[in-house]
């Protein structure tokens, strides 16, 4: 009975104090994500398109917001749980040896990632949904925080890159982008009727209701690009809406099988032509 006492006695001091830290800490953490998530639609309804880049780079920074809320509410929670244990921290954080050791290794290469994830912020060099090449990686961003970029690739494979290794990022999707369609014609064609063929193309995708609305501006022939072993190389190409280029270059390259092939111009094809000498 003596100790069903000590154990009543616990529950209704430390035991009730960890009770309320811990609904503490739920309610805190779903007003935090709700803080988070009205300021963000508040930022999103200052313009009227939807999936702007403002949408885009307010929906990265509020779920990093999010991620590192959670770690700072739940940290402070472990830590005042731990106190009122009765387990000491100081002595913990001050020990020496290991939070030394982890203080100049682990600690250093957090603090640069944490560092570069906020230089990706604040520059806003990439936001989630964007296609990035980063380091040889190339994908959709699917998620950000202070310390890792979550890219997804085109065969579906995650990669989980530390934001402080990242030295170079090529965003293929920021503003705009441009569909470019490279088209090799025989040596016996005729160049400006293949030229004319290919501005009649560009004519019709600015009144095709499916692809228009994936343009900004007038696709534009740009003549010979190069005299190859095998082919004339010509060139068809448009500035189109942030990662839209490959929809509008699939789009083309089919339009310029159909349409060639109608108006007789013969698409080139490596070959090579053998000689029987008797």
């Amino acid at each position: 009975m003596e100790q069903w006492g000590v154990v009543w006695l616990w529950l209704q001091n430390q035991g009730l104090t960890i009770l309320l830290i811990l609904i503490g800490t739920i309610a805190v953490y779903f007003l935090w994500k709700y803080t988070v998530r009205l300021f963000a639609s508040r930022i999103q309804a200052l313009d009227d398109e939807e999936g702007s880049d403002l949408d885009k780079r307010t929906a990265t920074i509020s779920r990093v917001l999010k991620s590192s809320g959670v770690i700072v509410i739940l940290g402070t929670s472990l830590l005042m749980i731990l106190t009122e244990l009765g387990i000491p921290i100081a002595p913990m954080l001050a020990s020496v040896g290991v939070f030394s050791l982890a203080a100049g290794m682990g600690a250093k290469t957090l603090v640069q990632d944490i560092i570069s994830g906020l230089f990706v912020l604040i520059e806003n060099q990439y936001t989630i949904d964007d296609v990035v090449d980063i380091g040889g990686v190339r994908g959709v961003v699917e998620k950000m925080t202070l310390r890792v970029t979550v890219v997804r690739d085109i065969a579906g494979t995650v990669h989980i890159i530390p934001n402080g290794e990242i030295r170079q990022v090529s965003n293929l999707t920021p503003d705009w982008s441009r569909a470019i369609v490279d088209v090799g014609i025989t040596y016996d064609d005729d160049v400006d009727k293949a030229i004319r063929v290919l501005q009649e193309i560009g004519a019709v995708a600015a009144e095709d209701e499916a692809v228009k609305v994936k343009l900004l501006e007038t696709a534009v022939v740009t003549g010979v690009e190069g005299l190859d072993d095998w082919s004339i190389r010509l060139r068809i190409m448009v500035k189109t809406k942030p990662g839209e280029q490959w929809n509008v270059q699939r789009w083309l390259r089919r339009q310029i099988r159909l349409v060639f092939a109608q108006e007789g111009v013969e698409l080139a094809f490596p070959r090579q032509d053998v000689k029987l000498v008797q």
